[in-house]
């Protein structure tokens, strides 16, 4: 996720900014630096950015069991899969250790 992006879907004027708010946020200025050490990615928009990731580097920086929350259907949930990521997709089958 852009900076530039997200600064377009979410204006600063309709951003609540409390002191509390901002310590527990931190941006990330790209998905290598923000999924370093993460148990799970949601996916929650179809953002053209997420089809092109490095997965494998993703996934090596993350935490095991990594997971993958595909909201929107964007990834190919197989790939992810052999690459060794529990993956759920939205109206798709689970992980076949999952049933």
């Amino acid at each position: 996720l852009t900076m530039n992006k997200f600064d377009w879907d979410h204006p600063l004027h309709l951003q609540p900014m409390s002191p509390t708010t901002v310590k527990q946020v931190s941006v990330a200025w790209d998905a290598y630096t923000a999924t370093k050490d993460a148990h799970g990615i949601c996916l929650l928009t179809e953002w053209e950015e997420f089809k092109t990731l490095d997965y494998e580097r993703i996934f090596e920086n993350m935490q095991k069991p990594a997971f993958v929350f595909d909201g929107r259907n964007v990834v190919d949930a197989e790939k992810l899969r052999k690459i060794g990521f529990i993956v759920y997709s939205i109206g798709k089958p689970l992980d076949q250790w999952l049933k």
